[in-house]
């Protein structure tokens, strides 16, 4: 009787172990051949992933997973996405900790990183953020430096600039497998991550046909007649070699073409198909970011005190440099790899970089005294039409500003200014751009402008450009920006003395509204930028990258006004060196 127990109860062992490989299997396979929503594809991947220990892991084939057994089967399969670092296990501690600190001392920040399963990475490249701030005191600064060791490992330096209480933020931006998913994607050159539309006109009559920089971008989505070719209208520009086509309408020349915008229902196509470059968990894996990891156990440190010292001088932002900054003058480089660019008291930025002056006054009579005899002309992306809107409000305090606005979101726009001899323009940047709807006569590629610009020692050129490009591969890019280059030095050996501001990109929180616009792709396009532009004559970058982490008004693609006139402030600083 004993014996038939014990075979009956090892056939119900066996028939439920049976039942769980088939149905985790079966589960599995199912996900991969059609995607479900991602939420819910994390939620049982999660699940799953309570059922395998660390032991188990380690013991299945690393290459390949014949493994009969439930355990080693299931994890061999999610163990790459296990392999991922997690802010929830990942940690930091302070490892100069003790009970207070002076100001300009250097905490030195160990930080952790551990994958989902709670077990410690040997190797790095993951991507993160550091940076202390004191609500009371309006008050922030971004690390000095992040060290990766390459062994799981990282030390942030950061300077403490003020006294009173320091709060410590440590966040995982992206992990280094969440990277290396967006570079595959970023490099992918045969599919859209957005779309455009281009509208004809003729008699009165109107269609629109989709538009891209290239024939295979979008347009094999486009529904049409399987036995008709498609025909293509080709704009590309025949200076610059800068490719634009749009799909050939029937009975419509390709000179008809008068109006560009994004194309809605086609933008959530390009969304899908974005998408499917990823598998669901590189999907989940890649909106995982921004997220802050906790203090170790051992050392639960997220603050720290600077104590005030007695008899010394007052908070100087010189006092924690070896030696004053510079004053701003133009070409100055942006900051030192091993240097934040500042920090915020007050809400007023102070620059590591040079001596800034500040020019927010209400009435806005130092930017008028400032920009006095001087033509501006800026041309970019919205980031840098905010720069232009905030030095025409405060121009134009005493209403004597004279307005031109052909389009209020792409240009141009003119201001004028007789009183003071100011003139102001703005100018999107050419193809391609998403941002509401522009008359194709009004679309201007930078390159093309400078070159028509006379300049001059009374003419400043302002460029911010790469928030429509990162959903493109970063080469695409560089040439842009080679392109501009190469205008600016045709216009400095036309008429040398005009001087030339270009702004970095900023940071930027937002993964799932804009869905291609990962903060990643920015962090690679300030680097590019850097690269390609600083050391040329009469050239300067604003460094706004800085400015822009940790503010207490958040991560904002466009930077509240409080921050853009700090930014302006900067600007400003370079342009009027002796702060007429």
């Amino acid at each position: 009787m004993k014996t038939s127990l014990r075979y009956a109860a090892i056939f119900v062992v066996l028939s439920v172990a049976s039942f769980l490989v088939f149905s985790i299997t079966s589960t599995y396979h199912f996900h991969e051949r059609i995607p479900p929503n991602p939420v819910f594809k994390a939620v049982r991947h999660l699940v799953s992933v309570e059922t395998t220990n660390s032991a188990q892991l380690s013991a299945c084939p690393t290459t390949n997973c014949h493994s009969s057994s439930v355990e080693c089967s299931l994890s061999c399969k999610i163990k790459p996405t296990h392999a991922a670092t997690v802010a929830k296990y990942s940690s930091f501690k302070v490892i100069n900790a003790k009970q207070t600190y002076k100001r300009c001392d250097q905490l030195e920040i160990g930080i952790e990183a551990r994958d989902s399963i709670n077990r410690p990475k040997s190797t790095g490249g993951d991507y993160f953020w550091v940076w202390i701030h004191n609500n009371k005191l309006n008050a922030s600064s971004a690390a000095d430096e992040i060290v990766d060791h390459n062994n799981g490992s990282y030390t942030a330096l950061v300077t403490l600039y003020w006294e009173g209480a320091v709060e410590i933020n440590v966040t995982l931006v992206h992990s280094s497998e969440a990277i290396n998913i967006l570079r595959r994607v970023r490099d992918n050159n045969t599919t859209p991550r957005n779309a455009y539309q281009g509208t004809f006109q003729i008699d009165g009559n109107r269609v629109t046909k989709p538009c891209h920089i290239s024939t295979s971008m979008f347009i094999y989505d486009y529904p049409h007649d399987a036995n008709k070719s498609l025909t293509f209208c080709n704009y590309t520009d025949s200076k610059l070699g800068f490719p634009w086509y749009c799909v050939k309408p029937d009975h419509f020349p390709c000179d008809s073409y008068y109006k560009h915008s994004t194309q809605l229902d086609e933008y959530k196509k390009a969304k899908a198909t974005f998408k499917s470059l990823m598998t669901s968990h590189e999907y989940t894996m890649v909106l995982d970011s921004l997220r802050e990891i906790r203090e170790t156990s051992t050392s639960p440190t997220t603050s720290v005190y600077v104590k005030r010292v007695a008899n010394r001088q007052s908070s100087t932002p010189s006092s924690c440099l070896k030696h004053p900054p510079p004053r701003c003058v133009p070409g100055l480089p942006p900051r030192s790899n091993s240097n934040v660019a500042g920090h915020y008291h007050k809400d007023e930025w102070i620059s590591n970089v040079c001596q800034k002056h500040d020019f927010t006054a209400d009435n806005g009579a130092p930017i008028t005294k400032c920009l006095q005899n001087t033509n501006l002309h800026f041309y970019g992306d919205s980031t840098g039409r905010q720069w232009f809107e905030y030095l025409i409000n405060h121009l134009n305090k005493n209403g004597t500003m004279e307005m031109n606005v052909t389009n209020s979101k792409n240009g141009p726009i003119f201001g004028l200014d007789q009183r003071n001899n100011i003139s102001l323009s703005f100018l999107f940047h050419g193809f391609p751009f998403s941002t509401g709807m522009a008359k194709v006569a009004d679309i201007d590629y930078v390159a093309n402008r400078l070159d028509k610009l006379k300049g001059g020692p009374d003419s400043v050129i302002f460029i911010s450009m790469w928030a429509h490009f990162w959903i493109l591969d970063l080469q695409f890019y560089r040439d842009r920006l080679r392109s501009v280059k190469d205008a600016l030095t045709r216009l400095q050996h036309r008429t040398p003395g005009t001087r030339v501001f270009f702004k970095s990109p900023n940071t930027y929180a937002g993964v799932g509204k804009f869905w291609g616009a990962n903060i990643w792709y920015a962090t690679e396009m300030d680097r590019a930028l850097r690269e390609e532009i600083v050391g040329l004559p009469d050239v300067t970058v604003i460094d706004v990258w800085d400015m822009t982490i940790g503010h207490r008004t958040g991560l904002n693609i466009h930077p509240r006004e409080i921050v853009v006139g700090q930014e302006v402030s900067m600007f400003l600083s370079f342009l009027c060196t002796d702060n007429k």
